[in-house]
């Protein structure tokens, strides 16, 4: 409409506005064109919200933030507006429009300010109920040290505190807040760069001298007791760790740390938290930035004899419940980085026994190097084809898994490592992530693929499914960025750094790793199939070949099999996170819609509670301000008419001049009054003898009943009454054609003239009576209609926007025609439309001219 009414008030033959009163009437029309450009922008925004909440799929917290930024401006503009056309009769709008916008801003601003607390805190007085002080990996190992009685490491922790004051006196925090502010995480380089910075000034950064006094105290109490020449774990336990969302293999861990170098590695654990991995994962995941706070264990080294990996339960299938156990010699860091073959033991709980086990050729293992870090070396001859683990030991952890199990009330992912005497110590514990399985995946089902070529079979399914897509090889020193969109990536072994690339790819297969690795957990969490340890994928399955992957079979084929591609549930990564609960508790002052019948009491500026209400009522009221002219405008040329229609519509016109025949101000207007061409073409097709304004033929009785209840009709039957007034704005060339049709919106915006290029139409339609699954089908039906008819169309949620533009009039009068055919056929399909597959079938038959539906789509109920 704004386009227009820019037009026609510059037009050279416009109508000169030489008094008051016809001044009066361009100044609210000014305000009137805002507020209706405005009004759509903010119903936008406020889909988008919707549609972004509802949808499984991930979201920037900023991008979030940044709309609803947009939306109280855009609202607060909505009540300037309102309150110019009405001389101020709705100020109370401001007061609403700010009480609502500092009430949803003040619930995103960053209020974390994290309360005094020690700088260390040793492990021994460790327990979950200092969770929130050292994070999930150092609070859980302090549980099972001094609750359940397991033994584990001497150590202490770094506290969140401290790593919040440390970036906070260094000015840190506000770069990052700077930095990562507008980051697309999907753009690895530019993730790379700035994580890299930030990495950098926190390398180079002092600590507060308090901070490094108390790691140096706590160390010094350690060497008390164990002698001088210890060496550390230093190892990420940051806040949000180990909890729903493991963040496995993000941060980084430094072992084999000498005393006199752990301030630097306290530094690189707490510069870890803005590897681009970590980053990438935790905003896919719906934490922000803060949520995430580094807290750092340092604990004494085990020198190993063998170390690895437990699970409690089988962790990509709901009914296996016995024990997963991966292990190697040495350090366990080749079992969480997949860099190596592992041992395997399956164990069943039920029976106290082995169920099965792969023991691997394993020629190096990782050890601790004499002064510091680690080193790879060759396994002694008689070691590489023996197992890891006696039978002993393997009875032992299994004792510790239902020990936690019991303890924790959750299935345990347990790191731990056997030392030199035969001891098993505890590493770490932490829930264990089991997916749900979201579509039925019987190995049992028999596939014709005679006319496939088997690349690869056998291997480890680290998370089930199946994914086609072209293989691309990766190396360890690969650039990520180059990886293709869809593509099933080929590695020598399984790495966390492919946790920044997860969203966009298809699958994983690797030569070597183990379902118990870091990457395995994170692939789980993306519902991503991945199939590790085959061995020879990367020799076998040609580069940028395409391929499909079934990871539940372990089978790779050649090309692409559509009968073995099964679509999975829609997995919303983000769902129970920080940032999903803040929003979702947000969107409850921005979207739901409570002054809906303007009759009730409540529909006032004190009754709006979300920024939709005072949309809604800004918007019903401007209809009526404008619509009341004629009491402003002593000329009389302009005034409000009702148009006489069977069904009433209740249609309210207001003729800017030449779309109305003349007639006395006692008479009704009637279809054959109306000199608007566009208006009339739309009347034609709201009243065409095969449009009935009632039920569909598919609505039954019961829940047609149910409609009346909530009073989307005055009353039944060919008479009926649409409850709330509609307006229509003309002139010969003009419509604006704005109406609540029950619970439904919509607006049509027509200008129909000789010049092609002034020609458009723009069609909304949003709301419904039915839930929001339905109403957005009945969008997603609307919208298939208005494309078959040439319109541009956009979906969100259950908003449908069409435009159509530089058309004949003839064109645009058709198309006029059958949205008028559209709006009285559609009424109530919210109702009736059972699923997605029915759309086409109502398509077909309102091209067809069968606007009442009367026969049943195939496979409706």
């Amino acid at each position: 409409m704004s386009g227009f009414l820019d037009f026609l008030f510059r037009r050279k033959n416009s109508k000169t506005f030489d008094s008051i009163d016809d001044a009066l009437f361009k100044r609210k029309y000014e305000y009137f064109k805002s507020l209706l450009a405005n009004n759509n922008k903010a119903l936008v925004l406020i889909s988008s919200l919707e549609d972004l909440v509802l949808e499984h799929r991930t979201f920037d917290y900023n991008e979030v933030v940044s709309q609803c930024e947009q939306l109280i401006s855009t609202v607060y503009d909505i009540s300037e507006d309102i309150n110019a056309i009405s001389g101020g009769k709705y100020s109370g709008l401001f007061e609403a429009t700010e009480k609502i916008g500092i009430s949803i801003l003040h619930e995103f601003m960053d209020k974390r300010e994290l309360e005094s607390a020690e700088w260390t805190i040793s492990l021994k007085d460790l327990t979950r109920d200092k969770y929130y002080e050292v994070g999930g990996k150092a609070a859980n190992l302090g549980e099972v040290q001094n609750r359940v009685g397991l033994p584990a490491p001497s150590g202490f922790s770094v506290t969140a505190y401290s790593c919040h004051q440390f970036l906070k006196q260094t000015g840190i925090s506000e770069l990052v807040k700077n930095r990562l502010k507008n980051l697309n995480v999907t753009d690895t380089d530019q993730l790379s760069t700035i994580c890299a910075e930030i990495k950098t000034a926190i390398m180079s950064a002092p600590l507060p001298p308090q901070l490094e006094e108390s790691i140096i105290q706590e160390l010094s109490l350690i060497q008390q007791d164990l002698g001088a020449n210890i060496r550390m774990a230093v190892r990420s336990s940051a806040t949000g760790e180990d909890s729903e969302s493991s963040f496995a293999g993000q941060h980084s861990t430094l072992l084999n740390v000498p005393p006199d170098s752990i301030i630097q590695a306290y530094k690189e654990v707490v510069a870890s938290t803005f590897n681009p991995r970590a980053v990438f994962y935790r905003r896919s995941k719906g934490y922000r930035d803060t949520d995430v706070v580094m807290s750092v264990l340092c604990l004494v080294m085990v020198d190993s004899a063998s170390s690895g990996v437990l699970y409690s339960v089988n962790p990509t299938s709901e009914q296996d419940d016995d024990i997963y156990i991966s292990a190697n010699w040495g350090l366990g860091v080749s079992v969480v980085d997949g860099s190596m073959p592992t041992d395997f033991w399956r164990f069943s709980r039920e029976t106290g026994k082995i169920v099965s086990s792969e023991i691997k050729s394993k020629k190096h293992m990782i050890s601790m190097d004499n002064e510091q870090g680690i080193f790879t070396l060759e396994v002694p001859a008689d070691l590489q084809n023996s197992p890891c683990l006696s039978q002993k030991q393997i009875d032992t952890l299994a004792d510790y898994a239902l020990k936690l199990e019991k303890h924790f009330s959750w299935p345990v992912d347990m790191e731990w490592a056997v030392d030199k005497d035969g001891t098993v110590l505890m590493l770490q514990a932490r829930p264990l992530n089991r997916i749900q399985e979201d579509y039925e995946d019987d190995e049992s089902i028999e596939h014709d693929l005679s006319h496939h070529d088997l690349i690869l079979e056998g291997g480890m399914t680290a998370c089930s499914g199946t994914a086609t897509g072209p293989a691309y090889h990766v190396q360890s020193d690969h650039n990520l960025s180059a990886v293709p969109e869809g593509a099933i990536i080929i590695a020598p072994q399984t790495s966390p750094r492919f946790v920044s690339i997860m969203s966009r790819i298809s699958g994983i297969i690797t030569d070597v790793g183990s379902v118990t690795g870091h990457m395995s957990s994170v692939a789980r969490e993306f519902r991503l199939p991945t199939l590790v340890a085959t061995s020879n994928a990367t020799k076998l399955i040609p580069n940028y070949q395409v391929i499909t992957l079934d990871a539940t079979r372990k089978k790779v084929y050649s090309g692409e099999i559509q009968s073995l591609l099964r679509q999975a549930k829609p997995v919303n990564l983000m769902k129970d996170s920080p940032v999903w609960k803040l929003v979702h508790k947000t969107i409850k002052k921005i979207i739901p819609l409570n002054l809906i019948d303007p009759k009730k009491c409540n529909f006032i500026p004190a009754g709006c509670v979300t920024l939709h209400d005072i949309v809604r009522f800004s918007h019903e009221m401007a209809m009526r301000e404008m619509f009341n002219l004629s009491r402003d405008i002593s000329t009389g040329r302009y005034r409000s008419t009702h148009l006489d229609t069977d069904p009433d519509l209740k249609i309210e016109i207001l003729d800017l001049g030449g779309g109305l025949k003349s007639i006395t101000p006692e008479s009704k207007a009637t279809p054959g009054h109306i000199l608007s061409m566009p208006f009339k073409a739309l009347l034609t097709g709201m009243f065409n003898e095969n449009v009935h304004w009632a039920t569909p033929a598919d609505l039954d009785m019961m829940e047609f009943a149910s409609i009346m209840k909530k009073k989307v009709m005055e009353e039944p039957g060919p008479k009926t009454r649409m409850s709330r007034p509609n307006y229509a704005i003309i002139s010969k060339e003009y419509l604006n054609f704005n109406a609540s049709l029950g619970y439904h919106y919509v607006t049509v915006d027509a200008y129909c003239s000789k010049f092609v290029n002034d020609n458009y139409i723009t069609f909304s339609f949003k709301g419904g009576a039915a839930d929001v699954l339905r109403r957005t089908r009945r969008a997603g039906l609307i919208g298939a209609i208005l494309k078959k008819l040439g319109f541009r169309v956009e979906l969100n949620g259950d908003m449908v926007r069409g435009e159509m533009k530089k058309y004949d009039c003839k064109r645009l009068g058709d198309r006029l025609d059958h949205i008028g055919r559209l709006l009285g056929s559609i009424l109530l399909l919210d109702m009736v439309l059972s699923s997605d597959q029915e759309i086409d079938w109502y398509v077909e038959q309102f091209m067809k001219g069968n606007y009442t539906f009367t026969s049943e789509p195939a496979g409706h109920k």
